[in-house]
């Protein structure tokens, strides 16, 4: 099955994460690329690595480095130390300096955020560096960034597995996480033959409306590593979007979906349960839909090696 992680370059803040100004969504490639990533891999000092890239600090936890610096994808749904609850029992060493908003550009706030940590290594494989930044952080200690062959926040996740092992000297152990990973998926549409080939859908609500997101997210992406099929009408973003908005005139477009998944957000979900167009659709009469809490679809967002797992059990329970 193809891996259609990661491939999400805009993050809206309606929908409870960062802001990335003028940024447009943009399918990255299914393959891996062959292009050589900015990783600094050969002799790194792991002594102090700060993770900067969303889900990085997952990755890194995963391989056995503690953190210093953490930039956690949301504010919210995040312990003390910036990760959610798949990493809590992973992340056993001292709290980390929290760099918040990351998403919205390398502040000068932020890069003395990070130097306060004395940081040995830079990972910043799921993040936007430009060039500047790039500057900036070099001058604290070696960045290591993702491939040029990505557009930004656009890596698939065992692409980014492999770059942050990389660059901290781990390959062979990011490799064996992709392969653990890979197979989770496997082991979770064999365990559940039924879903091949159903219609599925996942929405986040707002301002009564839903979010439908394409395969191009990595809540959509997620869908279909299930087993599920997202119908090609309900991925009919404008360009440069990772959702489809559905009003609720056109929520009849959903009858087509054998399942329909609805993330919860902030109580936003509860509007579009009261809206008379969505209770008299068949798919909710047939009761096929399934409300997901919000952390889960955090998790979905940034995948890898520890948020899939902890996902696959909550589609489980």
């Amino acid at each position: 099955m193809n891996s259609t992680f990661g491939r999400r370059k805009k993050l809206l803040a309606s929908f409870g994460i960062a802001v990335v100004a003028a940024a447009g969504l943009t399918a990255c490639s299914r393959g891996e690329g062959g292009e050589e990533s900015s990783a600094e891999g050969s002799g790194a000092d792991t002594s102090s690595v700060a993770a900067l890239g969303f889900g990085d600090a997952d990755t890194l936890l995963a391989l056995g480095i503690q953190p210093t610096v953490v930039a956690p994808f949301t504010p919210t749904d995040v312990n003390d130390k910036g990760v959610g609850p798949w990493s809590e029992d992973l992340f056993t060493g001292p709290a980390p300096v929290v760099v918040q908003n990351l998403g919205q550009g390398m502040t000068a706030e932020a890069v003395e955020q990070i130097s306060s940590a004395n940081p040995t290594q830079i990972v910043a494989i799921n993040q936007a560096v430009d060039d500047q930044a790039k500057k900036d952080l070099e001058a604290i200690a070696p960045v290591a960034t993702h491939s040029d062959e990505y557009d930004d926040w656009s890596i698939p996740w065992d692409v980014q597995v492999r770059e942050v092992a990389e660059a901290v000297d781990k390959s062979e152990e990011g490799d064996k996480l992709i392969e653990d990973t890979k197979k989770a998926f496997e082991d979770y549409r064999n365990a559940h033959p039924e879903i091949e080939g159903q219609k599925a859908a996942i929405a986040l609500p707002y301002e009564g409306r839903l979010g439908i997101y394409t395969e191009g997210d990595g809540r959509g992406a997620f869908l279909t590593e299930l087993g599920y099929e997202i119908p090609d009408d309900l991925q009919a973003a404008d360009e440069g979007s990772f959702f489809m908005d559905l009003s609720p005139e056109k929520y009849s477009m959903l009858d087509e979906l054998d399942v329909l998944y609805i993330l919860e957000y902030e109580g936003q979900e509860n509007e579009v349960r009261d809206n008379e167009a969505f209770k008299n659709l068949n798919v909710v009469k047939d009761d096929k839909v399934r409300y997901l809490k919000q952390e889960v679809g955090n998790a979905m967002s940034m995948p890898n090696p520890v948020t899939i797992p902890w996902a696959l059990d909550k589609f489980a329970e």
